[in-house]
C-alpha cells in the first residue's frame, strides 16, 4: 500500500493527462484468471483553483452560484478532492458537499456584458450537443458498474457462467488487504465490502467491449474530450466549427526544478530518505523561467508581480487556456497553495475539466477586492480556503487557495494581489 508521503509525491509529479477528470471512472484490469478477475477502480479527481479577475466587471451578486455546478448537472461526478490536499484522494464523498467548477463559469451576472453571456451560453450549448451525440453513438458502461459512494477499489469474481460478483470496498480495505501469494492480486478476505452487485454475462460482455473502446486513443486532443476514434474526432470538429469554437490540443506541461530539489531535500531531512529526482528533462525550469513562459504564451504582459515561493506545475494550451499551480509565501512565512485556471469563452469546454468539493457553499462569505491593476475580484472565503474569480472580456479566471491554517482577509488579498489580471490573454 502507498503511504500518504508517496501519494503526495506522486500527485506533485503527475501529468495532468494522467489525472482523471471528475466523475470519470477508469478501470485497470490487473490480471485475468479462470476463477477471479480483479479490477482496480481509480477514483482520482482533479482538483483545484480559485478565481481572480481582470476586467471591471462586478460579479459579487452571484457569489457561489458563479462556480458551483448545479446539482442536476453534478450527478455524473461522483467524487472530487481539492488539488491542494492530495492525501485526501481516497476520502469518501459526502452528499452534503457541492461540486465547484474551476474551469468554466456556471452562471453569468445579469449586469455583465451581453457579449460575455452569449459566449458562455454558446460554449455550453456546444458541449451539450457533443455529449448527446456521444451518448447516442458510443459504447456505454452498463449501469450495474456505476460508481458506489465511498468506494476506493472494486473486485470482480467470475461466477463460472459468464456473470460476475462485483464487490466494492472503501478506503479502509486498502489497509486490510494483503498481497497475494503471487505478488500480484491482493487478498480481499480480511476486508468487508460496502456493496455487492451481480453483473450478468451480457453486462460483463458489454463491459469488456467498453474497456476495449476506452483503451483506444486518437489524435492530439486534450484528454478531457475523451477522443478514441476518427469518427469521434470528426464529429467533435464539426460541432466546434458549428458554434465557432476552438478546441484544446495537447498542452505544454512544465515543472519547477527548484521546487522539486527543495522538496527532495525536505523529504530526505524529515524521513531519512535519499531522494534525488532527475530534473534534466527540459520541461523542468526555474521558478523565474516558469513565470516568463506562461506570460509569453498565455498573456500579453507579466502574469506574476513577484516570483512565487515555488511551483507544482504550469500548463497551457495554444488557444489561450492555462493553469498555474504554485505556493505563495505570506509575510509571516506561511505558505498558501494557489491553483489558478484561465478558461477561454471561445473554446469548447465542459466546465468539469477541473473541479473540487466544498461543504455548504452558501456559508462562504462573499466580498470584492480590487487588485493593484484595477481588476475587481469576487472572493468567497471561509476558514482555511478561498475562491477568487473574475469574468474577463475573453476568458474566465478562477483560483482556489488553501492553507493548513485559517486565512484572514489580508492573507487572501496578499495572494490575490500578486497577479496582473489585466495581462491575461494573448
Amino acid at each position: 500500500m502507498y503511504s500518504a508521503l508517496t501519494l503526495l509525491r506522486a500527485m506533485n509529479g503527475i501529468h495532468e493527462e494522467d489525472v482523471i477528470m471528475a466523475g470519470k471512472i477508469y478501470y485497470q484490469q490487473k490480471k485475468r484468471g479462470n476463477a477471479r478477475k480483479i479490477i482496480q477502480l481509480t477514483l482520482l479527481a482533479a482538483v483545484l483553483v480559485s478565481l481572480l479577475s481582470v476586467a471591471a466587471y462586478a460579479s459579487g451578486f452571484l457569489g457561489s452560484r458563479a462556480i458551483v455546478i448545479p446539482e442536476t448537472a453534478a450527478e455524473a461526478i461522483e467524487t472530487a478532492v481539492p488539488a491542494a490536499q492530495p492525501q485526501a484522494m481516497l476520502e469518501e464523498t459526502e452528499n452534503s458537499k457541492a461540486l465547484v467548477s474551476l474551469s468554466q463559469p456556471q452562471a453569468v451576472p445579469e449586469e455583465l456584458d451581453g457579449a460575455v453571456r452569449e459566449k458562455v451560453e454558446n460554449a455550453r450549448a456546444a458541449w451539450d450537443e457533443w455529449q448527446s451525440w456521444r451518448k447516442e453513438n458510443l459504447p456505454q458502461m452498463p449501469e450495474v458498474f456505476s460508481p458506489v459512494e465511498g468506494a476506493a477499489i472494486v473486485n470482480y469474481v467470475d461466477n463460472g457462467d459468464g456473470s460476475a460478483t462485483v464487490s466494492y470496498y472503501g478506503k479502509d480495505a486498502l489497509e486490510l488487504m494483503q498481497p497475494g501469494t503471487d505478488g500480484g492480486e491482493p487478498d480481499f478476505s480480511a476486508a468487508t465490502p460496502i456493496e455487492i452487485r451481480t453483473a450478468t454475462a451480457e453486462e460483463m460482455a458489454q463491459r469488456e467491449k467498453w474497456l476495449e473502446y476506452a483503451g483506444l486513443s486518437y489524435g492530439d486532443y486534450d484528454f478531457n474530450y475523451d477522443i478514441h476514434t476518427a469518427e469521434e474526432a470528426a464529429r467533435l470538429e464539426e460541432i466546434a466549427a458549428k458554434y465557432g469554437l476552438s478546441l484544446r490540443k495537447r498542452s505544454t506541461l512544465l515543472w519547477s526544478r527548484e521546487t522539486v530539489e527543495e522538496t527532495d531535500a525536505e523529504m530526505n531531512a524529515k524521513y531519512g530518505t535519499d531522494l534525488h529526482t532527475d530534473t534534466s528533462d527540459p520541461r523542468f525550469l526555474s521558478n523565474r523561467e516558469l513565470c516568463e513562459r506562461v506570460s509569453e504564451n498565455a498573456c500579453h504582459g507579466s502574469l506574476f508581480r513577484e516570483i512565487p515561493r515555488g511551483f507544482d506545475k504550469v500548463y497551457y494550451f495554444d488557444e489561450g487556456s492555462f493553469c498555474v499551480s504554485y505556493d505563495q509565501e505570506l509575510s509571516d512565512g506561511r505558505r498558501l497553495r494557489c491553483y489558478g485556471y484561465n478558461s477561454m469563452y471561445a473554446t469548447l469546454s465542459s466546465g468539469r475539466e477541473v473541479v473540487t468539493q466544498i461543504e455548504d457553499p452558501e456559508s462562504f462569505p462573499v466580498r470584492t477586492h480590487t487588485a493593484p491593476d484595477g481588476t475587481e475580484l469576487t472572493i468567497l472565503q471561509k476558514d482555511n480556503e478561498a475562491f477568487l474569480y473574475v469574468y474577463l472580456p475573453d476568458s474566465f479566471f478562477e483560483m482556489h487557495l488553501w492553507s493548513e491554517n485559517a486565512l484572514s482577509d489580508a492573507d487572501v488579498d496578499a495572494a490575490a494581489d500578486n497577479l496582473n489580471y489585466s495581462n491575461i490573454g494573448k
